[in-house]
């Protein structure tokens, strides 16, 4: 075990179903923020993961078919989180914009948008999180 990993987290999963609704998108968001907080992530990279998953819910919102999302968060061993997210595909075309292709970047180390037969989901992989008290000091 590396010193940036959390012995209580790694492993650590969820998985939620919920309506097809932008309100909805806040329970995903928190208990997204809440994995990475237990993992060790500091404020900023907990932001940047609640924005990412946002960005996924609001995608899968406007691409699927109105179905339930149904979404996993999970530590993985390097104590980043990943967080998936699938619903039946709509109508959309599957485009991903520009400014939310940005901001995915930004904010996660992958991150992947795909339109199946039936099926939208994405995939995104934070950043694994560095902790203050691992930094090197300046000097």
């Amino acid at each position: 075990m590396t010193a940036t990993e959390s012995p209580r987290a790694v492993g650590s999963a969820v998985s939620l179903e919920i309506n097809a609704e932008h309100h909805m998108i806040r329970v995903a968001r928190l208990v997204a923020s809440g994995l990475a907080a237990i993992a060790g992530f500091d404020l900023d990279a907990v932001e940047d993961l609640r924005i990412a998953v946002d960005e996924g819910c609001v995608w899968l919102i406007d691409e699927g078919d109105g179905s339930p999302l149904q979404l996993a968060c999970a530590v993985r061993d390097d104590s980043s989180v990943e967080v998936t997210g699938r619903s039946g595909r709509g109508t959309g075309d599957g485009m991903v914009g520009p400014l939310v292709a940005q901001i995915m970047a930004a904010a996660c180390a992958l991150h992947r948008f795909e339109v199946g037969e039936a099926t939208v989901s994405f995939t995104l992989i934070s950043r694994t999180p560095i902790r203050h008290d691992d930094r090197p000091a300046d000097g």
